[in-house]
């Protein structure tokens, strides 16, 4: 059951039975999640009461009892002709994404440099990747989020790791991209047997193989460089250049450049709200070999629920390649 709760000039109410349909999104580049919400709002039978939300007004969700959103109304329309009141929420991440910050970082760790990023933007901090290296970075006039990207994606280029922010409440949270979602399949069988996927769609595509990196260094001699020899074989030669970094282990950077074919799933389904961005989900798709047992990553989702029926699905964006949303 879903449940949706404000807090609106200094009362709590729960507005769940005046919700015409609910909406909660989020996507690798977005940074932060989004409610879009849709509430009736009788205009012309003064007998209808009509609950208010504006902006500002503070918003949490609740799935079978258990808070799954907690953010802000930012932008919202009173419509006459199908007395709707329409509105949008973000959790507390969008103000990492509004408000800027200049730092000349040494020899700190992404996860540090987070906590003063936070501090400095009044934001709460619940469990923040620890990843153990540190790094220089001089980050001028950059978002919140940007910055916070920025230094974790020089220590993915060291570990290989990929991270991904997430709010947790009121606390942002950095995770480690690609967790997999236990005990779970997207499935669809031909018997019909335990199917959740309600239609499927499969894209493979060349655009954005890169299968030779070569390495220079600063005044463009020649280092060295790394490829896929089976890739190359397969699709043609489609190279790129790196200029080495001081603090970079340089072939392992160039690795990470490493490109295959891109291969992307849209699907929709029954919901299950452990189906969200940053996270992977396993696939049983009888119909497409690729898909028959693969472990995918979730790069968009958007859960959506009709509280006057009950009917909760999503729709999720799918990726066989794990990708952070890389700064700088």
């Amino acid at each position: 059951m879903i449940k949706l709760y404000s807090f609106y000039n200094g009362v709590v109410r729960d507005i769940t039975k005046v919700v015409k349909s609910i909406s909660c999104s989020g996507d690798k580049t977005q940074a932060a999640r989004k409610l879009d919400i849709t509430l009736a709002y009788p205009i012309w039978d003064r007998n209808q009461p009509r609950t208010q939300i504006g902006p500002g007004t503070k918003v949490w969700l609740l799935l079978d009892g258990k808070e799954i959103f907690r953010g802000v109304a930012w932008d919202r329309e009173i419509n006459s002709a199908s007395e709707e009141l329409p509105f949008l929420a973000y959790d507390y991440l969008i103000y990492l994404t509004k408000s800027k910050v200049t730092y000349n970082f040494i020899n700190t760790t992404p996860d540090d440099a987070t906590r003063k990023i936070c501090a400095e933007l009044g934001i709460e901090t619940g469990e923040i990747a620890s990843t153990g290296i540190k790094v220089n970075r001089l980050i001028a006039q950059k978002t919140g989020y940007e910055a916070i990207m920025e230094l974790y994606t020089q220590a993915s280029k060291t570990n290989g790791k990929k991270y991904v922010p997430v709010m947790d409440g009121s606390k942002l949270c950095v995770i480690e991209k690609g967790t997999s979602v236990a005990d779970y399949t997207l499935r669809s069988r031909l018997d019909g047997t335990g199917n959740n996927i309600l239609s499927a769609s499969y894209r493979d595509s060349l655009a954005e193989v890169v299968n030779k990196v070569k390495i220079y260094d600063e005044g463009n001699s020649y280092v060295g460089e790394v490829s896929s020899s089976g890739s190359i074989q397969a699709y043609g030669l489609l190279q790129d250049n790196y200029t080495k970094e001081a603090d970079k282990d340089s072939f392992a950077v160039a690795a990470g450049i490493i490109k295959d074919v891109q291969r992307t799933v849209t699907l929709s389904a029954l919901g299950n709200w452990n189906c969200r961005t940053g996270y992977a989900v396993n696939t049983g798709v009888f119909y497409v070999d690729i898909l028959q047992n693969a472990l995918m990553y979730i790069e968009g989702d958007t859960h959506t629920w009709e509280p006057g029926t009950g009917k909760y699905t999503m729709s999720l964006s799918l990726s066989f390649g794990n990708v952070m949303d890389s700064k700088g």
